[in-house]
């Protein structure tokens, strides 16, 4: 009796334990739609980063436990070379799983991409030997061809720190950070803000 009602409690324990996805992608952002392998049915799931869990997804797409089909998963993003992968619809084998993709850029922004990295590369140099008007103009013209860039806004939120404008670097890194949760320098430089001003 002993035995059975322990099986139970693991058999309840271990069922309700469903495994979860995380879905990343570089760049951030992308509209993630999945699609029973073979259907043309797809649904949207959302946008990178995000998390959902297998019943989640069994749930929407209609797969049942048993079911050995696949899930095709297809990352878009504008200016982008769309990309798909699969998944097997069950038995991921872990608590919880991790999806990467990189997207790379279509043909025709390779250049975009170029100038982007150049303009980052000079900001970078300005604002080491203190050229901060020329550093925040550089780090303008990527904002002006992604004005969604979390990674520029963080870096013109270190220039205004480095000036001492603590209110234009704080409001700059909060944008940043409600673009992309996971950015450890975001949060890192707002401890600092709010450390600096403690003082």
């Amino acid at each position: 009796m002993m035995k059975t009602n322990l099986f139970l409690i693991l058999f309840f324990l271990l069922s309700g334990c469903t495994s979860k996805l995380i879905i990343q992608s570089t760049p951030q952002q992308a509209d993630i739609y999945v699609a029973i392998e073979g259907k043309a049915d797809r649904v949207k799931l959302g946008q990178t980063p995000m998390e959902i869990t297998e019943t989640q997804l069994a749930e929407m797409l209609k797969i049942t436990p048993e079911s050995s089909q696949w899930i095709e998963f297809t990352f878009e993003k504008k200016d982008f070379l769309t990309r798909n992968m699969m998944l097997p619809s069950n038995r991921w084998g872990e608590a919880t799983k991790t999806l990467k993709v990189n997207l790379s850029p279509a043909p025709e922004q390779t250049t975009i991409v170029r100038k982007m990295i150049n303009y980052f590369f000079n900001a970078k140099k300005f604002a080491e030997s203190k050229q901060f008007e020329q550093a925040h103009s550089e780090i303008d013209k990527i904002l002006e061809i992604d004005s969604k860039s979390s990674q520029a806004m963080t870096m013109k939120a270190g220039i205004f720190f480095l000036q001492g404008r603590l209110d234009e670097s704080k409001k700059l890194y909060t944008e940043a950070l409600a673009l992309d949760p996971s950015s450890t320098d975001a949060i890192q430089m707002l401890e600092k803000i709010q450390n600096k001003r403690g003082q």
